[in-house]
């Protein structure tokens, strides 16, 4: 289940005066805001046009032994690779060159907020590709862009150490990386290293949000939700699902139960668990949803553990 979903359901399943609630709320804000920033960086990307050779690839997520990343585009071409790091960051931007410190301040009036410094991050991302390439002898230096997505960003200074754009400014910051990068011998056709990048990608192992966030189990609501009334009242009735309060029907409401139960609760699943999280009577149903399901299963009838797939 996508980060944001996953968030929106536990944020329904908690109580209103759930302790963690605001915070939670403000990571499905950051969230949310995030995939918004790289979406709209994609989307300007579009507009890009070189004369030479080039690949974007999007969202990477990649490891060197217990090295892991995330990076949100990577742009290959004949003479460097370009990491892309987006950031989704409103209000003014202030960086102290002195301390290598980078804060931001809402306006008008807001107070400072200090936040990490983006271009560690970047130059992380420039280290790991640089390694990645040298293990793969891929002939190709490596530069770097900082892309400040959100509309209501103003610099006041911009962070030492990297270049720093907005989204509008992308393409012509990327044509001024080319510009002042000579043509390199490539080892690897690009197509080559785009399919390589793809073939070693490695999805992250999310935690359950319980674990993450440190929520007790018990603060959370059990049941079925129901997308019409958006209550946890749906119930278990000839092979198909009705809402007690509202007469909803919906015969794939188990469907989101089983992603949520993954994503929020645990990395396995059990015939009694999922009782105790849906509410369904009876283990001979419960056999009946979760068969439904491509889950690796193990264990005899009585003891059988249901967990997802690794793809």
């Amino acid at each position: 289940m996508p980060k944001t979903l996953a968030l929106e359901c536990l944020l329904k399943r908690i109580p209103y005066n759930h302790r963690q609630r605001e915070y939670l709320e403000n990571q499905l804000h950051r969230v949310t805001a995030g995939i918004r920033g790289e979406g709209k960086m994609v989307r300007k990307f579009k507009e890009f046009s070189f004369e030479e050779n080039y690949v974007p690839v999007w969202n990477l997520e990649m490891k060197l032994n217990e090295w892991a990343v995330q990076i949100d585009g990577l742009l290959l071409t004949e003479r460097c690779a370009i990491v892309l790091d987006s950031k989704y960051v409103s209000g003014e931007i202030h960086y102290d060159a002195v301390n290598e410190e980078y804060y931001k301040k809402a306006v008008p009036g807001g107070e400072m907020q200090n936040l990490d410094n983006p271009v560690f991050q970047l130059n992380k991302h420039i280290r790991f590709i640089e390694k990645w390439f040298a293990l793969h002898r891929i002939n190709l230096p490596v530069a770097g862009l900082l892309v400040f997505t959100a509309n209501s960003c103003v610099f006041r200074a911009k962070p030492a150490g990297a270049l720093s754009c907005k989204t509008y400014q992308m393409n012509e910051y990327l044509h001024r990386i080319l510009r002042d990068s000579p043509l390199t011998a490539v080892s690897h056709p690009l197509a080559d290293i785009e399919k390589l990048i793809a073939a070693n990608q490695v999805p992250f192992k999310k935690s359950p949000l319980i674990e993450f966030y440190r929520i007790d189990l018990r603060d959370l609501k059990t049941g079925v939700y129901c997308n019409k009334c958006e209550t946890h009242r749906m119930q278990r009735i000839k092979k198909s699902w009705i809402c007690e309060a509202c007469g909803h029907k919906d015969a794939a409401a188990d469907h989101l139960a089983v992603q949520e139960y993954f994503s929020l609760i645990d990395r396995e699943l059990t015939n009694r668990k999922f009782r105790a999280f849906s509410g369904v009577d009876g283990p001979a149903a419960v056999w009946r949803i979760l068969a439904k399901y491509d889950l690796e299963v193990t264990g005899e009838r009585k003891t059988r553990v249901y967990r997802v797939k690794k793809r």
